[in-house]
């Protein structure tokens, strides 16, 4: 019997370190498998944040460290606005659109901006003297009635509406060329609080 103890506990124990190899493969895979599946949902989940993060709005506007996406609508007084057009260096269509109008200042350039606007005010809306709008550029607004050049669907000479209509006038903003950043802003005269809303020039 001694002599056959050690034989038998050699093959218990060669049975238990074969099987203790087995369970450490299939954990091993087990391991493998489940490191497949997390990378494969981290994935789609970084997928989705960027494209989360694409559709998101750019700022809520009301500073120029976080504007508005260009063309987005704001609500501006009693109006609904956008700038359906703004072409920052407009100036030779702008000079040669009328024999009147001037050329800009040395270092300065003209810009075309077009509004496009709904009234849901209940009296009689004025798109180009309730919405006071421009070019801001490197801290400094540059108004749109500054320009006194005048282009095609000239926005003072647009007719007032009542309640529910819409409107739309181009006007000329003369901007330095070369800033660093551009940016149109908007603001209600009337509200007298202050608020101004800024959207980048796409």
């Amino acid at each position: 019997m001694n002599l056959e103890f050690p034989e038998i506990s050699k093959r218990l124990l060669a049975a238990s370190g074969a099987g203790l190899i087995a369970l450490a493969a299939l954990s091993a895979c087990g391991a493998e498998d489940t490191g497949s599946g997390d990378t494969t949902n981290a994935a789609e989940e970084a997928g989705a944040q960027t494209e989360a993060e694409a559709e998101a709005p750019a700022g809520d506007g009301t500073s120029p460290e976080a504007p508005l996406a260009a063309g987005s609508t704001l609500e501006v007084g009693d109006w609904s606005v956008t700038a359906s057009e703004a072409t920052l260096d407009a100036t030779d269509a702008i000079v040669s659109g009328d024999e009147f109008n001037a050329p800009p200042a040395e270092g300065f350039q003209q810009s075309l901006i077009t509004l496009d606007g709904t009234y849901n005010g209940t009296e009689t809306g004025s798109l180009w003297l309730d919405v006071t709008f421009g070019v801001w550029a490197d801290g400094t607004f540059y108004d749109s009635i500054d320009c006194m050049n005048t282009v095609e669907n000239e926005i003072t000479l647009v007719p007032d509406v009542s309640s529910g209509g819409t409107s739309s006038g181009s006007a000329c903003v003369e901007v330095p060329s070369g800033a660093d950043q551009y940016l149109l802003y908007f603001e209600d005269i009337l509200s007298f609080d202050g608020t101004q809303y800024f959207v980048e020039i796409g």
